[in-house]
């Protein structure tokens, strides 16, 4: 981020024209909220059993753990991205992270669209196109060329034009967002990384119906294997995308002292933005100052204030702050009970017939057309297709998603029919894959696909 503070009520960095705290900034939010749920799942019993197998495989066997080289906080980020999402323990039917999914409640509609977009996503090598700039920054996917605009929440300082990078991206508003973790070689190393790719490919030896990017979708840790290997003789560097901090919900309650001197401190501290002022209550969100996303809130009431956070170290950090702003003005009250445990995982670990994550796709795809989507300028399916224009970019999202069905099925993970879609919108696939879809009549495209297929 270059050190900047972004302004919640600027305009958004996508080129929308609407606030940042309207469009993309509840997309970070619910980001942190699903990492954070993501860290505390990380810590359950029944996933630390799996982690020193899959570090083995990840940091390399012949390399002692306590002298494991490019070990660090980005590494790190790296290591649990691809072990959620891309280790497949011994008798397990899928990544934990389908096992989440399939397990986990209590998400918002974009927390779970994130996770739908998370059991999707691939690892994939992606070249710097442009010079990073207030929009974002062009990327190129070096396997299938296809394009792509990041925003700048997430990215690490210092990219630069030719730079490699590896992770995942994301659907966030009108851009996309990198996973938790990012690898980043300098300009010039693109020829080698692929070379290292295609080198274990065919030592592997995989059959031949086996593609080179499927090969290397099911192998993600040779990205890493690459880092570790030649990767940070020429500069890589391992970055966090976004904090790694367990799930934690708890709150803290004070008795106001003077409750008119406390609202006018209140109203003084830069981080402390009101949403929300009642008859005697006001309400205020507690913001991080360079990322301007919520970090805890603040409810005043005639006699009492109470705090609240979503992890542990945001409530302590946010006690300290209010205790600091308002001292000898409140009181602090005995807790009420310890923070909330993190959500529970019963059925993660429990095998099934179908793989993990599959459950949770299917339920996904079931509500499709109901749910409003980024990528459709939050308008669900069903509303973007009562125009022409809406159509053809609902049948653009439905591609793209029979695309990563397909490539899930082919490498055995979590994958759904689309094909129920397509008919509920009466919408007709465009004529070939690179062209957009007709929005004609309703009921014609469905007629003529039909009789294309009879003459055949």
């Amino acid at each position: 981020m270059g050190g900047s503070y972004l302004q919640r009520h600027a305009a958004c960095l996508c080129g929308s024209g609407r606030a940042l705290a309207d469009c993309c900034l509840p997309w970070e939010e619910a980001f942190r909220r699903l990492v954070a749920r993501l860290a505390a799942f990380s810590a359950t019993d029944a996933v630390g059993r799996l982690t020193a197998p899959a570090g083995e495989m990840f940091w390399k066997a012949d390399v002692p753990k306590s002298a494991a080289p490019g070990r660090g906080a980005g590494s790190d980020a790296c290591f649990w991205e691809w072990f959620l999402q891309d280790y497949i323990a011994p008798e397990r039917t899928g990544p934990l992270l389908g096992e989440f999914a399939d397990a986990a409640t209590g998400f918002g509609t974009r927390e779970e669209q994130l996770l739908f977009a998370l059991l999707l996503a691939p690892a994939r090598a992606l070249q710097v196109m442009e010079p990073p700039g207030p929009r974002g920054v062009q990327m190129k996917d070096l396997l299938t060329g296809s394009e792509a605009i990041l925003g700048v929440l997430g990215l690490p300082d210092g990219l630069i034009r030719s730079d490699v990078c590896v992770g995942r991206l994301l659907p966030f508003g009108r851009l996309k967002r990198l996973g938790i973790s990012l690898l980043r070689f300098p300009p010039g190393s693109q020829g080698e990384l692929l070379a290292y790719l295609r080198a274990t490919y065919r030592v592997s030896r995989p059959g031949r119906h086996v593609s080179f990017e499927d090969f290397v979708d099911g192998a993600a840790h040779l990205y890493h294997h690459f880092f570790l290997d030649r990767g940070r003789e020429l500069g890589g560097r391992a970055h966090r995308t976004c904090r790694w901090v367990p799930f934690a919900a708890g709150r803290m309650r004070y008795r106001a002292i003077d409750a008119a001197r406390v609202r006018a401190a209140l109203a003084r501290q830069s981080t402390l933005e009101r949403v929300e002022q009642a008859e005697g209550e006001d309400r205020y969100r507690w913001v991080d100052r360079m990322h301007a996303v919520t970090l805890g809130t603040v409810f005043v009431q005639p006699e009492e204030i109470e705090v609240g956070a979503e992890t542990s170290e945001d409530l302590a950090k946010l006690v300290e702050f209010l205790e600091a702003c308002l001292r000898g003005l409140i009181r602090r009250l005995p807790a009420d009970a310890g923070p909330s445990p993190a959500p529970a995982f019963a059925s993660a670990g429990q095998p099934t017939s179908v793989p993990a994550g599959t459950v949770f796709v299917r339920r996904m795809l079931d509500c499709w057309a109901d749910i409003p989507w980024a990528a459709l300028s939050e308008r669900t399916p069903r509303e973007a297709c009562q125009s022409q224009a809406g159509r053809v970019e609902a049948a653009r999202v439905l591609l793209g998603i029979e695309r990563d069905m397909a490539r899930q099925k082919r490498l055995g993970r979590a994958w759904a029919e689309v094909e129920p879609l397509w008919e509920r919108l009466n919408l007709a696939r465009p004529s070939s894959p690179h062209a957009p879809a007709e929005g004609e009549g309703a009921g014609r495209p469905a007629v003529r696909e039909k009789r294309s297929v009879s003459k055949r």
